[in-house]
């Protein structure tokens, strides 16, 4: 764990702006001061990220449209139905935060380049795969979304949108240049850098790593070539084993720690808890190690059960969350303790997890059954995935070893065809990483959500979950031309039922 003082770092900060995604594209803003060091920007960016992933897209977005969690009151976000006041912090938040403090430090490591050139590409190169990472989630968040003009302010306040096509195609382009950009033998931010220390053949495995991710995610467009030749290209060059998992982590103290605590302290049990589509419909049937690490047991008759996912809220009110599974940590919280467990998710020093090792397994195993020139075989890639995720939530060689040879479990006998068989195993190992674990269903569509028990507010199109989140309404009324312009280029109406570009069924 590193000691930096973050909140430190925060109180120096002022919104930066500058244009262009590509590295060298990099443009000095004089209404904004150049004294803050850009490893300080780097600093807030990373907490901005983990802030993210960890805070609110998790706890009332991601991890409830992956059906990882219920609502145990105020339930209307698992029906669906947006608050569009959210949508728009939302939409804030991704574009205002980390991604102007990312394009922020690119623009000083230009303007003020030190005696190492080496160590200035270095930076600039792991800024771009942070800024690449975010730019993938909000396209696939919400489809087409202003890239190439985004982050001009001034220069641009009403900037218009790419088709997700394009940024896909933009980003993949941009990390290969950050790959080739990034020089193992100099260094980088440092202690900084709270994800990887300034380890910069870390960042190369990162880097190539999210190159799969983003091409595996297109394997079903007109671009498909493209994404084999890229998953050819990288794979082996990607993570190879949870020594290389993206994590924040975070300290232990406010407000450094792990958004999910200070939540979770300030409003008990009021929000969430496990859903019955993870805990009593996956791990239970499974004998899955992680139950026990994911969740608490509950506190009325003890054991795991989770709450039915989608309740109205009068239903869930008339259940007490204490019959029911909370995230693990929980039971700590409601005491006043301190004593969490090294792995309990609601722990304050809990990391917050951007890619694992698991994940890149999975993508190997399926570029496998496409026939992909990739080493291994798919059952091979898959049984390492699912051991990866075991291994990363404290499971023994015994557990794992016992847990595959399940006849539900092994991929010679599991159910369903291959995306069915990948598809679950990697949504379990995508859990905290709920707009990951979101989009992959959307993907591959595997049979695992389950429509709400009391039925949706906002009309989905008779699946289980969204397939994306409209705009935010400030881009309508702020925006309108680009606005009318990106539901053309998404190619039908801003509602939660049309897919985005790779989701093509």
């Amino acid at each position: 764990m590193k000691n930096i003082k973050i909140c430190l770092l925060l109180a120096l900060l002022f919104t930066a702006i500058s244009c262009g995604k590509d590295f060298g594209d990099l443009n000095a803003d004089p209404n904004n001061p150049a004294g803050v060091p850009a490893d300080y920007l780097l600093t807030s960016a990373e907490k901005y990220l983990a802030d993210q992933t960890t805070g609110n897209d998790m706890v009332y977005f991601g991890g409830l449209w992956a059906q990882y969690f219920s609502q145990n009151n105020y339930t209307d976000e698992s029906r669906f139905k947006y608050r569009p006041d959210n949508v728009n912090f939302r939409w804030s938040w991704y574009y205002a935060d980390a991604l102007y403090d990312l394009q922020e430090v690119q623009r000083l490591v230009v303007a003020n380049p030190s005696l190492d050139a080496a160590v200035d590409k270095n930076k600039i190169a792991i800024a771009g795969i942070l800024e690449a990472m975010r730019f993938q989630d909000l396209t696939d968040i919400f489809g087409p979304v202003p890239y190439t003009e985004a982050l001009q302010a001034a220069q641009k306040r009403t900037p218009k949108y790419d088709s997700q096509k394009d940024i896909y195609l933009s980003l993949l382009r941009d990390l290969k240049d950050a790959v080739a950009q990034l020089d193992v033998h100099a260094g980088s931010f440092g202690a900084a850098d709270i994800i990887y220390a300034g380890d910069v053949a870390k960042w190369k495995k990162f880097a190539n790593s999210l190159r799969l991710r983003i091409a595996m995610r297109m394997a079903d467009t007109e671009e498909a070539a493209a994404a084999r030749a890229e998953v050819e290209a990288v794979f082996a060059d990607a993570f190879q084993g949870n020594e290389d998992n993206a994590y924040f982590q975070f300290l232990g103290g406010q407000p450094n720690s792990n958004s999910m605590n200070p939540n979770r302290v300030l409003r008990v049990d009021a929000d969430y808890g496990m859903s019955d589509i993870l805990i009593d419909k996956t791990l239970k049937p499974l004998n899955d190690p992680r139950l026990p690490v994911f969740a608490d047991e509950r506190v009325n008759g003890g054991g795991y059960f989770g709450r039915p996912y989608g309740q109205n809220s009068d239903n869930a009110a008339g259940e007490s969350p204490d019959l029911y599974s909370q995230p693990s940590g929980a039971a700590v919280i409601r005491s006043g303790g301190s004593n969490f467990r090294p792995l309990d998710i609601l722990a304050p020093q809990a990391p917050a997890r951007f890619m694992s090792y698991a994940e890149v397994c999975f993508i190997l195993a399926e570029a496998k059954e496409r026939g992909w020139s990739v080493s291994g075989t798919a059952p091979d890639w898959y049984e390492k995935g699912v051991a990866a995720s075991l291994e990363e939530w404290g499971a023994d060689p015994a557990a794992v070893t016992a847990y595959l040879a399940q006849p539900a479990v092994a991929y010679a006998t599991a159910p369903g065809d291959w995306k069915q068989k990948i598809g679950v195993q990697k949504w379990i190992a995508l859990f905290l990483q709920g707009t990951q674990g979101w989009c992959e269903w959307r993907r591959l569509d595997f049979q695992k959500l389950e429509p709400p028990v009391d039925g949706v507010i906002f009309e989905v199109g008779g699946k289980a979950s969204a397939a994306r989140q409209p705009y935010p309404t400030n881009e309508q009324s702020q925006n309108g031309a680009n606005y009318q312009a990106a539901v053309g280029l998404l190619g039908g109406p801003d509602k939660l039922s049309t897919r985005v570009w790779w989701d093509v069924q």
